[in-house]
């Protein structure tokens, strides 16, 4: 990253913005969908309705449970016991409400809940809905392995990005690999280090769903098209935000697929259950992934085993927060510069959701502010392939 001082950090105690909004309003609809979603018991209905009034009346407070990750939690939030959640850290407040809505459902304790996804109903319906607009599309997809055709895969693969459950609203799900929608495009820089071996490389998945069905669609190019030597999955270990892929969520994307009666769509899942067979597809679910760190912040033992791979491919907005940092960026910031830490070359497929963003020309940054939609920033209509190649030695 950039020397210090870094730029400050997104508050949640911004009047009048969009990480506000996710935690005086957007957080408070997901709690009601859980309630509505399951027959919770009254002491966890309880404590759910708690966690919504806390989020705009209450303060900040240490997890009450004793489990594995409470040492974690309790070192990062502990500077914010006291505070209103509207004046803390906007990545620290949206983590720490999903890890305390866990704590409310009782997920880590023994009993009935324990383990149950609170939003598994949810993430279950958006994978059903979403499989006959993906294979309508899948079945007519091209598969060269020139530049155009690299550039169509992996713009597809980022377009799927635009549906996301966590704020409880679907953005415009039709996918357009128009030009002047990617307003960052470096996939011919991407393209350029796959062609010249196949590569190891290392796949953040973010939502379930459309993006799931379109990320899988372009692993099968990756390898398929001899881009890549293998892939590590990574994926999230417990539920995160509302639309985060588990592990059990990627099962059961694959039995969508067996099931859709779709014979491009069977024998996809077909290959991918093959290469995990045979190892050329691996599957990894950190802890970290489901924290309140950014990726400058990665444990040895993650970041040690982020250097033996060639690429990593950060699917999401989540993921481009976590990697150049939730902080107030001036928007010409160089991507490679704030991203010069990461351990391997890195590309961030993103569709714009959050307002933060770095890598824009001055040109592209004044046209914005003169001619933009005001919400632009957040709307899910403007996507990114943001490139840094080869860290430092």
């Amino acid at each position: 990253m950039p020397a210090s001082p870094l730029p400050p950090l997104m508050m949640t105690s911004e009047m009048g913005t969009f990480h506000r909004q996710t935690i005086e309003e957007l957080k408070a609809n997901i709690v009601d969908r859980v309630l509505v979603d399951f027959d919770y018991t009254a002491p966890i209905r309880k404590a759910l309705l708690e966690l919504k009034s806390d989020l705009t009346t209450g303060t900040l407070q240490p997890l009450a449970e004793t489990t594995s990750d409470k040492a974690l939690w309790d070192e990062d939030t502990q500077p914010w016991w006291g505070k209103s959640w509207l004046e803390v850290p906007w990545l620290l407040a949206e983590t720490y409400f999903y890890r305390k809505l866990l704590e409310a459902v009782q997920y880590f304790q023994p009993g009935p809940w324990m383990g149950r996804d609170p939003y598994r109903r949810m993430k279950a319906g958006e994978i059903a809905k979403a499989l006959a607009p993906f294979i309508a599309e899948y079945e007519v997809m091209a598969d060269a392995n020139d530049q155009a055709g690299f550039a169509s895969a992996i713009a597809k693969a980022l377009w799927g990005n635009r549906s996301d459950l966590s704020n409880l609203q679907h953005y415009d799900t039709e996918a357009s690999t128009r030009d002047h929608q990617i307003i960052r495009n470096e996939s011919d820089a991407v393209y350029e280090l796959l062609k010249s071996k196949p590569a190891r490389i290392a796949y953040f998945f973010d939502n379930v769903g459309r993006e799931f069905y379109f990320d899988l669609a372009f692993i099968q190019y990756l390898i398929r098209g001899g881009f890549a030597e293998s892939i590590t999955f990574y994926l999230k270990n417990q539920p995160f935000f509302v639309s985060d892929a588990m592990v059990a969520d990627f099962w059961h994307i694959l039995d969508a697929l067996e099931g859709s009666g779709s014979d491009k769509a069977v024998q996809l899942a077909a290959e991918i259950r093959g290469w995990i067979k045979s190892g050329v597809i691996d599957i990894e679910a950190p802890p970290f992934l489901a924290t309140s760190r950014e990726f400058n912040q990665l444990p040895e033992s993650l970041r040690d085993q982020l250097k033996a791979y060639d690429l990593a491919i950060l699917k999401g907005d989540a993921n481009y927060r976590r990697v150049i940092g939730d902080r107030h960026w001036d928007p010409t910031t160089p991507f490679a510069e704030v991203t010069d830490y990461f351990p391997t070359s890195v590309v961030s497929l993103r569709t714009l959701k959050a307002e933060l963003i770095v890598g824009l020309t001055p040109q592209q940054l004044e046209d914005f502010r003169q001619n933009a939609e005001p919400n632009w920033m957040i709307n899910g209509k403007r996507g990114m392939i943001s490139f840094r190649g080869t860290p430092k030695k």
